[in-house]
């Protein structure tokens, strides 16, 4: 669990305020709401609790590894917790989607709702912030020496002058002078736009974006191209790398993979491979053979060592494994 108080530096993409609101409520008032939802038997609003803390869990792990934005549903949830007149249905999918009926555990499936390696995860989200991914490159000689020959094209120039010339560029430019291209949506999805040209926004919007195309530049700070650069970046759904078109890539000499792979792994995927999905397999089929076992245990009223004896012998245990293994394996079981 991430610290109790979010650190503005670490996380430059999180809710700050919200999410210092909502810990405080987590460390009193949702404990005794908890308190009394439990006396009053409400099962569905301890089910609302448990969703609670683990979207402000999601929440202080940056804006990353999570879809939609689990700062903000956390607060609709609180106040669903505080409200004794507030309509809940609207929660139910998403508690049948990720918690099960008596709220524990969370249900991420195949994801990871907190991160097993925090720090490498708030890493990248300040390489994002910054812009510069350059920390994964092993070499910067093809990014500089392409902007320099940006900085000395006459045809590129020239194209930057005549767009001013058509263009109010000052309302287009952010507070620092930089004018983005549009977004590229997931594996290059475009929406279904029909610009009209006759409308500035418009007519700007396509003009620039054609001439981000033209030079291989994601925005442009003033008079100053600003290049693609080769980067990498951790998703809700998986990691991507972006080789810029302009870009001869060696897969050998460019990148550091040792930590693009320290960042794909941050979430906490499991090792994968023929062997160790056989083991899984076997250890599955243990877990199943051993939950039969537990079940028929309780049918046959079996107690103390000669329960463990008969747990042992369905599942195929050794005689020599420990009582307490057997325990924890059950417990694994039931999950």
């Amino acid at each position: 669990m991430p610290s109790q108080s979010v650190d503005h530096h670490c996380f430059p993409f999180a809710d700050h305020g919200q999410l210092d609101d909502l810990i405080a409520f987590r460390e009193g008032a949702l404990v005794e709401r908890e308190a009394e939802f439990r006396r009053l038997r409400r099962k569905k609003m301890l089910r609302l609790c448990v969703l609670f803390r683990y979207l402000l869990q999601m929440g202080m792990q940056g804006n990353s590894l999570h879809p939609s934005n689990p700062t903000w549903l956390a607060q609709r949830v609180r106040l669903a917790i505080q409200g004794n007149k507030v309509d809940t249905t609207p929660f139910d999918p998403l508690l049948n989607l990720l918690t099960d009926a008596d709220g524990e555990p969370f249900r991420a499936g195949n994801n990871a709702a907190e991160a097993a390696n925090l720090p490498m995860i708030l890493e990248g989200e300040l390489e994002r912030l910054t812009g510069s991914p350059e920390r994964a490159w092993k070499q910067d000689h093809k990014f500089t020496e392409y902007k320099r020959s940006l900085t000395r094209n006459r045809e590129f120039k020239a194209d930057w002058r005549m767009i001013k010339k058509h263009f109010d560029l000052r309302r287009f430019q952010d507070s620092k002078g930089i004018i983005r291209r549009s977004r590229l949506g997931e594996r290059n999805w475009k929406p279904d736009e029909h610009p009209d040209l006759r409308i500035t926004a418009d007519g700007f919007r396509t003009v620039f974006d054609f001439f981000c195309w033209k030079w291989f530049v994601y925005a442009m700070r003033d008079d100053e191209p600003l290049p693609e650069k080769l980067s990498y970046t951790i998703t809700p759904f998986g990691t991507q790398i972006f080789i810029p078109g302009y870009w001869s890539f060696d897969k050998s000499r460019d990148l550091d993979w040792k930590r693009i792979t320290a960042l794909h792994n941050a979430r906490g995927m499991q090792r994968q491979g023929r062997k160790l999905a056989e083991n899984r397999k076997q250890k599955a089929a243990q877990l199943k053979r051993l939950a039969a076992a537990n079940e028929d245990a309780k049918k046959r009223k079996l107690r103390g060592e000669l329960r463990m004896r008969f747990l042992k012998t369905k599942a195929g245990l050794t005689s020599e494994t420990d009582d307490r293994q057997v325990r924890r394996l059950l417990k694994e079981a039931s999950a």
